[in-house]
């Protein structure tokens, strides 16, 4: 024990923190020459200017919808949304004034045509699930600003094409979380969707049960003309 406590005296110091470390700041800060052969900048320095402030006669709407109805109104003609085909060519235009109308009809119907036990099926807040091919963003279109316009809440999937579709649980956990009971779609989506021995369309794996509204413009109701949306900021407020 002796000779083991002298070897413990004899062990050197333990060195100081410092000496760890290796100080190497002024590397860092060594400024590297630039190359000789690199190009050269020509030409003179660009100045920034400020320039005038944007004159706006008529307030900018504050809000999506204010936008929809304000040219919907004033400019219905005017080009909306073009929908091109896989070569890029312009099969569809929709104008601000047919947006306008057609998405008043779908929030007149979805508020005061759908009825479950004599009670409105869709109160303001509720969602609703958006079932629209990526090839028909014209339709997607009403239907989303149609939503907005009833105060319900839009929820775009995608288009299911079997019974058993991957990620068809994922999509019905998002539906059911939600507690979505209505699904928009168009007359040709409908047609393509699987369907059940009764004709109707069939129930996916993990969705919660649905009814489906085709927003055809056969199929909506046109509102009155004293009838305004709910959503109070398509005429004021912001979004």
């Amino acid at each position: 024990k002796i000779q083991q406590l002298l070897n413990t005296l004899k062990r050197p110091k333990r060195p100081p923190l410092k000496e760890f470390f290796v100080d190497d700041l002024e590397e860092l800060l060594e400024v590297q020459q630039p190359d000789p052969n690199q190009p050269k900048p020509e030409g003179s320095q660009m100045v920034l200017l400020k320039g005038e402030p944007l004159a706006v006669g008529v307030p900018w709407p504050p809000s999506l919808l204010a936008v929809l109805q304000r040219w919907g109104t004033t400019q219905p003609k005017a080009p909306c949304l073009t929908a091109l085909d896989a070569a890029g060519k312009a099969v569809y235009t929709l104008t601000y004034g047919k947006l306008w109308s057609r998405s008043l009809k779908l929030a007149y119907t979805l508020l005061n045509k759908l009825t479950s036990k004599n009670e409105p099926l869709l109160k303001p807040g509720d969602r609703v699930a958006l079932v629209f091919p990526n090839s028909d963003p014209v339709m997607f279109m009403v239907a989303f600003y149609g939503c907005l316009l009833a105060e319900l809440v839009p929820v775009p999937i995608e288009v299911p094409l079997t019974r058993k579709d991957a990620g068809s649980q994922q999509v019905g956990f998002l539906l059911g979380s939600c507690g979505v009971t209505l699904a928009l779609t168009t007359d040709a989506c409908q047609k393509g969707l699987p369907k059940a021995q009764t004709g109707e369309v069939a129930t996916f794996r993990g969705w919660p049960p649905l009814s489906w509204l085709v927003i055809d413009g056969k199929h909506l109701t046109k509102p009155p003309k004293d009838w305004q949306p709910q959503a109070q900021d398509a005429r004021a407020g912001t979004a």
